[in-house]
């Protein structure tokens, strides 16, 4: 069984491979193409022992999940197919790394190197921020939907994302429910303002992911006590 769960972040890896390439080169089959990506998260379940019961088997499942989707999400929108094949070989990265880092954590513990999933949450969430925001700036443009009815949903993935990323920090359950509401709220804002500007879709995404990569930062810093005066003390 162990070999099965070995080869599985390959398996991952290879349907993000085929995904992608079916919705580059065969656009009259990208029901196939999403099919395939479909499948990932059962792979990532199996990964996860099937264990439902536990908090932590959705947080795990769920980020992966949502950065694929949101990627696909801003796909549509993307013309060049340079950009397609960046934005492909972006989730096979992140998606093979996290899940060779559940492998490890998970089914090998001697092998896993600590704070790893920590910082891949990291990492995704922002990636996964860009990708969403990028693709509902998208869908504000070319459909002309409400700007209210958009940030609802910035806020409920942004609120996810924050969950995830405090979550895999380990920060006490209240905070990190208080710090995610408060940083999903202020992104969500900063989307209604961003989006009366007259620039690109992918620069004001580009300037929430920013928001969004500081106030992970500094929420985190803050609830771990990493923030300090040694810094002042030493100009």
């Amino acid at each position: 069984m162990i070999l099965l769960q070995r080869i599985t972040s390959f398996f991952v890896a290879a349907l993000v491979a085929g995904g992608f390439s079916v919705l580059i080169n065969s656009q009259d089959r990208i029901v196939f193409g999403i099919a395939l990506l479909l499948i990932i998260p059962v792979l990532f379940a199996r990964l996860l022992k099937w264990d439902v019961k536990r908090f932590g088997f959705w947080m795990f499942l769920g980020l992966p999940t949502v950065f694929i989707f949101s990627a696909v999400f801003l796909f549509l929108f993307l013309e060049g197919d340079f950009a397609k094949w960046l934005l492909a070989l972006s989730v096979l990265i992140g998606v093979w790394l996290y899940a060779e880092n559940i492998f490890s954590f998970y089914h090998l513990p001697s092998t896993y190197q600590a704070y790893s999933l920590e910082y891949l949450s990291f990492v995704l969430a922002i990636a996964t921020g860009f990708f969403f925001y990028s693709g509902t700036y998208g869908v504000q443009l070319f459909l002309q939907l409400p700007g209210w009815a958009l940030a609802l949903g910035i806020f409920w993935v942004t609120l996810f994302l924050l969950l995830c990323v405090f979550w895999a920090s380990k920060i006490e359950e209240g905070m990190t429910t208080r710090l995610s509401a408060i940083g999903a709220l202020v992104i969500a804002e900063l989307f209604l303002a961003l989006g009366m500007l007259p620039t690109s879709f992918l620069a004001n995404a580009a300037g929430l992911a920013v928001a969004l990569y500081l106030f992970i930062g500094l929420s985190r810093a803050h609830a771990l006590d990493r923030l300090s005066s040694r810094f002042c003390d030493g100009m």
